[in-house]
């Protein structure tokens, strides 16, 4: 996730601000598991997404003990980083099986049509300015953590009904109702 931040001399203009920061998060059925921002100028590759991938393991072994010992599936969006060799060899490593997600399919995918919708509906987080980078990851946390754990487990439902109708679809465009 890319938010722009505005700050107090830009905001009476309608450009871009340079100062984004980007979000790495994973959730299930009952809620939040983790989720981190990655630091200023450090790119996002198969290296370090792996080491994200180990946080997410240590942090699921202390609030989801129940998936410890079993096999647990991640819907992955088809990012380098997250189809790199390494990081579907350290998948494999630790028994996690791979939904695949097709190419384009923002309809497809529960971070961008539940925790951030695209525009024109950004949500809780639409029209509203930050000043600088904290700012947005506090924002950002205060309403990951006011999400209801029914709404988490209604985007999985949400999830199941768009896969039914892009199978229906044969794999075309649809509009989303």
């Amino acid at each position: 996730m890319v938010f722009n931040v505005i700050t107090p001399s830009q905001k009476n203009r309608l450009t871009k601000s340079r100062i984004k920061t980007l979000l790495i998060v994973f959730f299930d059925s009952k809620g939040l598991i983790h989720r981190e921002f990655v630091p200023a100028a450090t790119t996002v590759n198969a290296e370090y997404y792996e080491g994200v991938l180990k946080r997410l393991l240590l942090r699921i072994c202390r609030i989801r003990p129940q998936y410890r010992n079993e096999r647990w599936n991640l819907p992955h969006e088809n990012a380098r980083p997250h189809t790199a060799i390494r990081v579907t060899q350290f998948l494999a490593r630790h028994q996690v099986t791979v939904l695949d997600h097709p190419p384009y399919s923002l309809d497809l995918a529960p971070a961008d049509f539940f925790l951030f919708p695209p525009p024109p509906s950004k949500g809780v987080l639409k029209g509203q300015r930050f000043s600088d980078i904290t700012q947005i990851q506090q924002r950002v946390t205060t309403v990951l953590r006011a999400i209801p754990k029914e709404a988490f487990a209604d985007s999985f439902q949400q999830l199941y009904t768009r896969c039914q109708k892009c199978i229906v679809a044969n794999g075309e465009y649809f509009e989303v109702q």
